[in-house]
């Protein structure tokens, strides 16, 4: 790789530029899809398309969104500030009245309103609702309070079944100090009164997509949400600020060999990944024939941002987009490396944390798309860090406003993508070292061979994973940069990726936000335990899911071997 400029304006990248774009779209408050704010944002974002001469349309489709409305806590004649939770069920203008209890206090939880630290997630309101609970307080680990979604789902239901695993009850969140206080009520029979409106349905969303063409069909895909909970400065107006910006300078710029584009996504959160997931479902075909890579921006020009984190990137991607990263920021140091695997959670043991995970708009997995992702993550000294994290405590609370937004920060985020974009757009041949997906799928498949080492299933996996480590090397060893070369590295990606990152179906999401390499055999990881029915089903669920992946491996090794190309 060529040696890359590591000061942003060696590619005209404005500072100032990007941080008006980020206030203007900031000052229109809350961008709930369907709503009079989305569309001023999404005229915001065309009018500089149309001012920097990028091609584009935008696309308006239904999408299924639910948000809070009225969030209130009170006790006593007390109001305690509350944030409302998305696609949790509503109370009514009234609310429910009941005493709190601990939801891990061990007591009867039936008619109560639970307590539980963090985010108000899918899985407290799951415990809650089976506990006959009569709605969810999370507590915040700081004063902050968070907006957050509470769905398993991927994209909008598909069918009643999908409907009836929304949550029923209520959730808020509310800060430490006063979580306090309701822990303090817990075991008593104090009354405490939640109103939780909240709004569940289909709204007509819009969404503007960009093109600057190659001079041959393939392109990249860069994607950031622009629809917020509130302002959203970072999260993730900074990431639409970036697009545009990048828009314009490869516009201006000469003709790539292979082409961009750019997208806008709306219902990130609200729509548990409406857009991204309807672009994908709807440009399957195009995505599948001509899409090398889905890079996603999200978390960018966070103010004190420094650490660079790569993270939601395909194992084939890592080592050129951390070489991109090394050059172009600089290498981390040993310290901020661990603290940010420590930040990234998945489910695995032995797989880098930093791979694609179930978030942050991951919809192109099934596609085979390969990934790659950088955000700007506070340090971990940080006294504005989230535990646990490397978010910034403003993350998707009402104080992500303008000034959360650092225009340097930002500046060097963009460069960090234009670096990313121009080893792809203008290669030879594409930077795809598939020895590392290799190496993945044996760690993974030897996590799930340990906890089930007498199922055939998966022992019959294994030699063809070996095989499958081989056949890559010797197709490494003869890279050549042909475009032949080039169509086998994506064919690669299609028929690799799905396998890992979906468990069942290359065309549906799994349910749940756990993230786990070659999920489809997870059910091995627990058959131990389970008494001898739910074994038997488990196995039959596992051979299916081991024959997709055995499927994939096969026609993987045609390829390289030259038997399918």
């Amino acid at each position: 790789m060529t040696s890359l400029p590591r000061d942003p304006a060696a590619w005209g990248i404005q500072p100032a530029r990007l941080h008006a774009d980020v206030a203007r779209l900031a000052a229109l408050g809350r961008k709930l899809p369907g709503s009079p704010q989305e569309e001023a944002a999404c005229g915001i974002i065309t009018d500089a398309l149309r001012d920097a001469g990028v091609a584009h349309e935008v696309h308006i489709f239904d999408a299924f969104i639910g948000w809070p409305e009225r969030t209130a806590i009170t006790v006593a004649g007390r109001e305690i500030r509350a944030t409302g939770v998305g696609s949790a069920a509503g109370t009514g203008p009234n609310g429910v009245t009941a005493p709190v209890a601990a939801l891990d206090g061990g007591g009867d939880l039936a008619g109560r309103l639970v307590l539980t630290d963090g985010l108000p997630r899918y899985d407290a309101c799951v415990r809650a609702m089976r506990a006959g609970a009569l709605g969810v307080i999370a507590i915040s680990t700081g004063p902050d309070r968070h907006y957050v979604q509470a769905s398993p789902l991927w994209g909008p239901p598909a069918s009643d079944a999908d409907l009836a695993l929304l949550p029923t009850v209520p959730a808020a969140q509310v800060s430490a100090e006063d979580g306090a206080y309701l822990r303090s009520l817990a075991g008593t029979a104090t009354p405490v009164t939640l109103v939780a409106e909240a709004r569940r349905g289909w709204r007509r969303a819009q969404m503007p997509v960009a093109d600057i063409p190659g001079e041959e069909a393939s392109f990249v895909l860069l994607g950031a949400h622009y629809c917020t909970w509130q302002d959203g400065a970072t999260d993730n107006l900074a990431g639409a600020a970036l697009l545009l910006e990048l828009a314009r300078l490869f516009a201006a710029g000469p003709r790539p060999r292979y082409g961009l584009r750019f997208a806008w996504w709306t219902g990130h959160e609200q729509g548990v990944y409406a857009g991204s997931s309807w672009y994908a479902d709807r440009f399957r075909a195009e995505l599948y024939d001509n899409a090398i890579a889905y890079l996603n921006v999200d978390i960018v020009g966070v103010r004190d941002g420094t650490v660079k984190a790569l993270r939601n990137t395909t194992a084939e991607l890592s080592a050129y987009a951390t070489s991109v990263l090394e050059q172009t920021a600089g290498k981390l140091s040993a310290a901020d490396d661990d603290f940010v695997r420590r930040a990234l959670k998945r489910l695995d043991k032995t797989i880098d944390p930093r791979r694609s995970a179930r978030n942050s708009d991951q919809s192109f997995s099934g596609i085979g798309l390969s990934t790659a992702q950088v955000s700007a993550f506070l340090p971990e000294a940080h006294p504005d860090r989230m535990p646990g994290t490397g978010l910034a405590r403003w993350w998707q609370t009402d104080e992500d406003t303008i000034d959360k937004c650092d225009p340097a920060i930002l500046a060097q985020d963009t460069l960090i993508y234009r670096n990313l974009l121009e080893g792809l757009v203008h290669a030879a041949s594409l930077p795809f070292d598939y020895r590392t997906t290799a190496d993945d799928i044996l760690s993974s498949l030897g996590e799930y061979i340990e906890a089930a080492p007498d199922n055939d299933d998966l022992a019959r996996l294994l030699p063809l994973a070996k095989r499958l480590r081989v056949a890559i090397d010797a197709l490494t060893a003869h890279a050549d940069g042909s475009a032949r070369h080039n169509a086998r590295l994506l064919r690669l990606a299609r028929l690799l990726n799905p396998a890992q990152y979906h468990a069942e179906s290359d065309f549906d999401y799994d349910r749940g936000r756990g993230s786990r390499l070659l999920p489809g055999l997870a059910p091995a990881l627990t058959l131990a335990r389970m008494d001898s029915d739910h074994a038997h089903m488990a196995r039959v669920e596992l051979r299916r899911r081991a024959n997709r992946i055995a499927h994939a491996f096969a026609h993987a090794l045609e390829l390289i071997e030259g038997k399918d190309f």
